[in-house]
């Protein structure tokens, strides 16, 4: 995530057990985007408020780790398709931009929110990563005038995100938070209204299960840690809880239906926990023994839906969710580069309306690799 003030993003790795024919290099790791929030701040105050909800993370944890265990004995990589490079350490830089908007379709009794999307103030990034051994550290900045909101405003943009790669698995946590939103009166002439009462919480965790780990790569594929020696493509299962609130300053006798249907339905606190469940398929296109690569990836699947909001009908809802990915680029020996494209689009049945939830982000990453000094440093790394 990001926001319009400069922005320091930390990362830790946590190291796993190594298979002997190919690196270990976490692809995802915890990131910190906002000068006003520590990271230790934010986890406690997940752990607090969500307690009930984050009983499910370490249930999904363990139906993972069991299947990776019960896999175990049998999982072998294939050389012939994966290999390791002989400098396992790099230095990146990176930039992008993301994107995240919602919109309410069919809200009742209020024509004005379901013609236009609502915006969190992402906007443009930049940053270097230094990778050696199992610690990663990163720092990142945000791009002057390139957020939605581009004038001064209070509206900001957080998140913090984990994420850990195996062979057969990646499981991912974390939590977004914008406080305030943006609605966009008119694309043309970037006339905007800004709802500065309005904040929307997110926490989630995702596991996802990767079928052909023999011979498909995910690190070579998404961050280039390793290199793909011919094409693969693996089906790949995806189970994630999802929980997600929005939250207006003031009581609900301030906002009558009356005046806005959308902001007295925000004033009634609403949230749902979700269970996404999904499945896709990836494959890596490989050139020049490697060298080049091109990797798209689809996934769609259901989702069960248990809604919190005073409202007639069922409680729990039955809802949709995809997710494209475009990444390709060059993996070479001394250095590489890839450039990486993503859509995400979730919908649910919220506040009596069809919400739906995308983000589009397009990054670009160049790495050089170095290998290991004669001496740990600090007698640790």
């Amino acid at each position: 995530m990001t926001e319009i003030d400069s922005n320091i993003r930390f990362r830790l790795l946590i190291p796993l057990i190594k298979q002997p024919n190919q690196r270990k290099k976490p692809f995802f790791v915890p990131s910190v985007y906002n000068n006003n929030y520590s990271f230790q701040k934010a986890v406690f105050s997940l752990l607090r408020k969500n307690k009930r909800f984050l009983f499910f993370y370490p249930v999904f944890f363990i139906i993972a780790i069991s299947s990776f265990c019960s896999a175990k004995a049998q999982f072998a990589i294939d050389s012939s398709y994966i290999k390791k490079f002989d400098k396992e350490n790099d230095v990146e830089v990176y930039t992008g931009v993301t994107k995240t908007s919602f919109r309410f379709r069919e809200f009742a009794n209020d024509n004005f929110i379901s013609q236009h999307k609502l915006f969190a103030n992402t906007s443009a990034y930049t940053g270097f990563t230094i990778n050696y051994n199992w610690l990663s550290l990163d720092f990142s900045k945000n791009i002057p005038n390139t957020s939605v909101a581009k004038q001064s405003t209070s509206i900001k943009a957080m998140g913090i995100h984990l994420r850990k790669t195996h062979e057969k698995f990646l499981f991912e946590a974390g939590t977004d938070k914008y406080r305030g939103l943006i609605l966009q009166v008119n694309r043309r002439q970037r006339e905007y209204e800004y709802y500065d009462d309005i904040s929307y919480r997110s926490y989630f965790t995702r596991i996802s299960y990767i079928f052909n780990a023999e011979k498909f790569s995910l690190n070579a594929a998404r961050n280039y840690s390793v290199l793909q020696a011919k094409s693969a493509g693996s089906f790949i299962a995806i189970v994630s809880p999802f929980f997600q609130r929005f939250t207006l300053k003031g009581g609900f006798d301030e906002y009558q239906e009356s005046d806005s249907a959308f902001l007295s339905g925000i004033s009634k606190k609403p949230f749902s926990v979700n269970l996404l469940v999904s499945g896709g398929y990836t494959y890596n296109f490989i050139f020049n023994d490697g060298e080049w690569s091109i990797n798209p990836a689809i996934f769609i699947g259901p989702a069960i839906e248990k809604n919190k909001y005073p409202q007639k009908g069922r409680s729990i809802e039955l809802i949709a969710n995809y997710q494209l990915m475009l990444n390709g680029g060059y993996n070479g020996q001394n250095f590489y580069f890839h450039v990486n494209a993503v859509y995400n689009n979730n919908s649910f049945h919220f506040m009596n309306s069809k919400m739906s939830i995308q983000n589009r982000g397009v990054s670009l990453t160049v790495g050089y690799r170095m290998g290991k000094l004669k001496n740990k440093i600090l007698g640790v790394l």
